[in-house]
């Protein structure tokens, strides 16, 4: 939020930047208050509009107003405002929340996309946008932080504990985003932010540009803001990718029909992928307020944000099994660390791979303050996200075989950094006789529309031992859909040992100094998908099959294109209606001389569901001929549908009381409820027939919510407004995990590969977390302008985290380096190939400077993993790579201005 940043930022005070407001009799300093009996509505983040001469600056006034939401929030919170975000080189929300504790994030295309929360993934937080929920493009319920740029926000809150009043669904957290309102600011306020985006490994240079402006009128009674955000982001990636490790292999190298090795495990295919990628996002919203009265005000706020990532993914790879192996060594660990003879080829393929992503949501908000401790609103959104991926995604294959070449001398290896690398592949950029194997059109559209009610009423007593009571209803009507398609069956393979003409390889892709195995030293042979598929529907091309008749006929019955079709056993919808009430009373006093506070509320839910899809069987499994791939024949489509319904009771009590001065102690405990991801409700089944891929994965509507009880505890050191030292306690009784759970099958003498959402049980979740910040404004010029924060979580098996933040921030200097660390972790216990995933540490260096060159014009420079670290993902033992990736440093230079 770069550009939203400044509007915090002095404009006009002695022809510099403006000092910091200093604390007088007028302040109510928040730790001389009692702690809000409720957090339903965001604190407001500017100054008095009338007060002309007070100007809030920067970094440090964020970190304070950060600190007040922590201190004054009736459970246990961690926030961030717009500053502290904004001069940051954060693309989004999510690797802004990463510097939160307990908060990691995983990466798309090397920017940050889903958060994790004290171990539990991403469908475990409830994500609010002004206090709604917003509906997601993704297939299940985890939202996708990358939608949203970090301009458009001017305050994250991560509720750590739970009250009655929120949202139900977040075991893990309630991460609610706020933007600014127009009454925020009182006067008119106009912001632009430029600036150009260098990734190292595309070495070019694409622009990004924010802007807000902000205007009140009519004695201050309407307000109107509009901002928004552009990024047309030009990237590239490398990546190694093996799809896991076959366990428990046997090999018989000199085929007498004795094992020479057995129980090892080895990867069947590795990939080598070049990837170009473009990241289009627009975003936009809109906010206006009118205050007929006194008592009554008014806000409609509407969001829209579009994202375009389009990757172009050339890849070489090479496939072979345990059969065709030769020669191999072994480490202790029964890990094949090399071998020679493969099956055939080396392949190459053009995977493209978009997502069009666009997000709405449009709200209207009437609160009403009588007085006399009263007060209510009624909130009434509408949301939608779609995904229209369907058909837009390409897989097509050749088989490389060039000149010199013999598959049963290919030599696979681990190279020094343990990655695996192939050699004696003869010359592979000789594509006199590449030939087309599988190829396809593909790709699944999601549509999520969410419309909600929440209304609210609350009593506040300015003494006694009850201090405020609160009851609210809240209604909700989502239904998620996906609708799948694909290139029709009879097209897919019918093309196989088709001639890719000459001309149709263009330039190579560029693998040099390829993740530091030396194996493309120019690069290998690359085509781009739609190139070949136009090709494929000439006379040429078809008379080329094993049967142009009926190649001629199959393309007839798709319109004479390679189009896709709707994929019924991989479509389907789930409707969920929700109703959900509460009670909460809201307590405080005095405990001798220390004041105490705390919350206890009931909240009751009901949930119905009701799933459609589709269901197929496999009829029968036709061979074409040597050398083509099976045809799988399914039957019809059967519609189908079933409803279930549950209701639960979510207790929930937060406490907090000054153990000595500046020290509160907070303690909480809930039970809480995360229903099943969305898309593993779906009545569907979904048949892949590839060779080497062949699999079926199933939804489950018979999933149970996971339900939790959580204890948390917090001891905090307010040490002054802007630091502070905490240490949190957190366990988590979690019941009816879920979890994707794969087994191996035969049918009709094909091997498939099986996975469907299970109940798997019970599992229970520890933690610690520390954190702290520190300004040094005791200290003399000019060091009275450093400061630091950080945290650690340690959350054993689920991974350890820490963060480390230093910063300077003195006249119109601002310079910040940011580190986040997270350590290696169990993904899965059966992923890829039904074998554990593991993921390695993983840290990431960011780093920024700004520098004022007059009370309204500053310019920036930012640097995103400044030290290029690479992603690693692995089965068991580092040695068992399945994914090696990088999308190298990205460096920022720009300018903004307010006017």
């Amino acid at each position: 939020m770069t550009a939203l940043a400044t509007i915090f930022v002095a404009v006009g005070t002695s022809g510099a930047l403006a000092q910091e407001r200093r604390a007088g009799p007028e302040d109510a300093r928040i730790k001389d208050q009692p702690a809000a009996a409720d957090q339903t509505e965001p604190a407001t983040l500017s100054t008095d509009a009338g007060a002309e001469d007070i100007v809030v600056t920067g970094l440090r006034e964020s970190l304070r107003r950060a600190t007040d939401i922590k201190r004054a929030a009736p459970n246990i919170v961690d926030s961030i405002v717009a500053d502290d975000i904004g001069k940051l080189p954060d693309q989004n929300i999510a690797e802004a929340i990463q510097r939160i504790p307990g908060v990691t994030i995983s990466r798309d295309n090397g920017e940050g996309q889903f958060i994790t929360v004290r171990g539990l993934g991403p469908a475990f937080s409830t994500a609010l946008y002004n206090g709604r929920v917003l509906a997601t493009e993704n297939q299940g319920r985890e939202f996708s932080f990358d939608i949203l740029p970090a301009e458009l926000i001017n305050r994250v809150d991560v509720s750590k504990t739970p009250t009655a009043a929120q949202f139900e669904g977040g075991i893990a957290s309630t991460v609610d985003m706020y933007t600014a309102r127009p009454f925020d600011f009182g006067k008119t306020r106009a912001v632009l932010s430029v600036q150009g985006n260098y990734d190292k490994l595309r070495g070019q240079v694409s622009p990004q540009a924010s802007g807000l402006f902000s205007t009140t009128f009519a004695d201050d009674t309407f307000g109107v803001l509009a901002a928004f955000s552009y990024l047309d982001r030009k990237i590239a990636g490398q990546r190694i990718f093996t799809d896991g490790w076959e366990a428990n292999q046997s090999l018989d190298l000199n085929k007498d029909g004795r094992n020479e090795f057995t129980g090892v495990s080895l990867p069947t295919y590795v990939e080598y992928g070049v990837n170009s990628t473009s990241r289009k996002r627009f975003s936009g919203i809109g906010t206006l307020q009118w205050r007929p009265s006194s008592t009554l005000l008014l806000t409609v706020d509407g969001l829209y944000s579009k994202l375009d990532v389009n990757d172009d993914n050339k890849v070489f790879f090479v496939y072979g099994g345990p059969g065709d192996i030769t020669a191999a060594t072994v480490d202790a660990n029964n890990t094949i660390t090399s071998y020679t003879g493969i099956a055939s080829g080396p392949f190459i393929t053009n995977q493209i791979r978009p997502r069009l992503a666009q997000t709405y949501q449009v709200g209207g908000n009437l609160e009403w303050k009588p007085g006399n401790g009263f007060s209510g609103f009624v909130d009434v959104s509408w949301s939608r996200a779609s995904d229209d991926t369907g058909g837009n995604q390409a897989w097509f294959e050749s088989n490389l075989s060039g000149a010199n070449y013999s598959p049963a001398a290919t030599q696979f290896s681990l190279s020094s950094k343990g990655l695996p690398v192939y050699s004696n592949l003869g010359d592979f950029t000789d594509t006199s006789n590449a030939r087309l194997g599988y190829i396809t059109y593909e790709g699944v559209s999601v549509d999520d529309e969410i419309f909600q009610v929440n209304t609210q009423a609350k009593y506040e007593s300015a003494g006694g031992l009850l201090r405020g009571v609160s009851a609210g209803l809240n209604y909700s009507d989502r239904t998620k859909g996906r609708e799948s398609t694909k290139t029709p069956d009879a097209l897919q393979s019918v093309f196989g040992g088709v001639r890719v003409p000459q001309n149709l390889f263009g330039k190579s892709a560029d693998a040099r100094d390829f993740l530091g195995i030396d194996m493309f030293p120019n690069g290998f042979p690359a085509y781009a998908a739609g190139d070949v598929a136009a090709y494929l529907l000439t006379d040429a091309a078809i008379n080329q099959t094993r049967d142009p008749t009926v190649t001629r006929a199959a393309l007839a019955a798709n319109g004479g294109t390679l189009d896709v079709v709707l994929v019924p056993s991989n479509s389907g919808t789930a409707r969920e209606k929700t109703i959900s009430a509460f009670v909460q009373g809201s307590f405080g006093g005095e405990l001798g001389s220390r004041n105490w506070s705390g919350n206890v509320g009931l909240r009751w839910t009901r949930t119905n569901v009701t799933s459609t899809g589709f269901g197929q069987e496999i009829l029968s499994i036709d061979q074409p001929g040597p050398g083509l791939d099976p045809v799988v024949n399914l039957s019809p489509a059967q519609p189908l549908e079933e409803k279930g319904n549950y209701g639960q009771f979510l207790p929930s009590a937060n406490a907090k009381i000054d153990v000595v001065q500046d020290v509160i102690f907070q303690a909480a405990v809930a039970r809480t409820l995360t229903r099943p991801t969305l898309s593993d409700l779906l009545l569907i089944r979904n048949i892949n027939p590839r060779p080497r891929e062949r699999a079926i994965t199933d939804g489950n509507p018979g999933l149970l919510p996971l339900i939790g009880w959580n204890y948390d505890v917090a001891l905090t050191w307010y040490i002054d407004r802007a630091s502070y030292l905490s240490v949190a306690g957190f366990q988590k009784d979690l019941r009816n995990l879920t979890e994707s759970v794969t087994t191996n099958i035969q049918i009709l003498g094909l091997d498939f590969r099986r996975t469907r959402p299970e109940n798997i049980g019970n599992d229970r979740i520890r933690g610690v977390e520390f954190s702290g910040q520190y300004t040094f404004s005791g200290l003399p010029a000019p060091f009275d302008g450093l400061g630091v924060q950080g945290n650690a979580s340690l959350v054993g098996e689920e991974g350890n985290t820490y963060n480390v933040v230093g910063f300077y921030e003195k006249g119109p200097l601002q310079m910040r380096l940011a580190y986040n660390y997270r350590g290696s972790y169990e993904l899965t216990e059966r992923g890829n190939r039904g074998q554990p995933v593991n993921v390695a540490a993983y840290g990431i260096a960011d780093a920024s400077i700004n520098y004022a060159l007059t009370p309204n014009v500053t310019l920036f420079a930012q640097g995103l993993n400044i030290f290029n670290e690479k992603t690693f993902n692995y089965s068991v033992f580092s040695e068992r790579v399945i994914t090696y990736e990088t999308y190298g440093p990205r460096y920022a230079l720009g300018v903004r201005a307010t006017f």
